[in-house]
């Protein structure tokens, strides 16, 4: 099927889960994907967007895995995370949560509230999820005009492109 090893889509979602694995044990849990994320935020992020960014990587928490933290078993397994993300991510529409959660990315990163980012608050973005290399390519893969900033409509559609777009990789969370 198509979480066969070589499937772009796949690819991506194991990449992503190692970036939130921050303590590498193979296991994602509320602490390796809010806790250490905003513990990395308040490095880049400014004071009085870190309660809202907290907000959205609490509700994604929650969201993506589609069940309250009750009643799930706590945290993934990569195997767990590529059978989630194929579950909520079967249809190409960004549904309302999913775009809300990329919003909050967008506003946070933000740094001086333009509706634009730069390389440097894109390259913040990618710190706050564990991102240690590949920058410059992740800036220019979601900068779809080539004009030196992304906007708010190219970090949506490269957030988009990122989770349903199962026959092209994306440098979104970078290398």
């Amino acid at each position: 099927d198509e979480l066969d090893i070589g499937d772009e889509w796949r690819a991506k979602i194991v990449r992503f889960f190692s970036k939130l694995d921050a303590d590498k044990d193979g296991i994602v849990d509320r602490r390796d994907y809010v806790d250490k994320t905003v513990e990395r935020a308040r490095r880049y992020f400014g004071a009085d967007k870190i309660n809202d960014f907290n907000d959205t990587i609490s509700e994604a928490w929650l969201s993506f895995w589609s069940v309250s933290e009750d009643e799930y078993k706590g945290s993934l397994d990569e195997k767990d995370a590529i059978w989630i993300h194929k579950r909520l991510f079967k249809v190409n529409k960004l549904d309302e949560s999913n775009r809300d959660w990329a919003e909050g990315l967008f506003r946070a990163a933000d740094g001086d509230d333009n509706e634009e980012l730069s390389v440097y608050e894109h390259k913040t973005f990618c710190r706050v999820f564990n991102v240690q290399e590949g920058f410059d390519k992740s800036f220019k893969c979601i900068d779809g005009n080539q004009n030196g900033i992304i906007d708010k409509e190219e970090f949506l559609q490269a957030a988009h492109d990122y989770f349903y777009n199962r026959k092209v990789d994306s440098w979104f969370f970078g290398v």
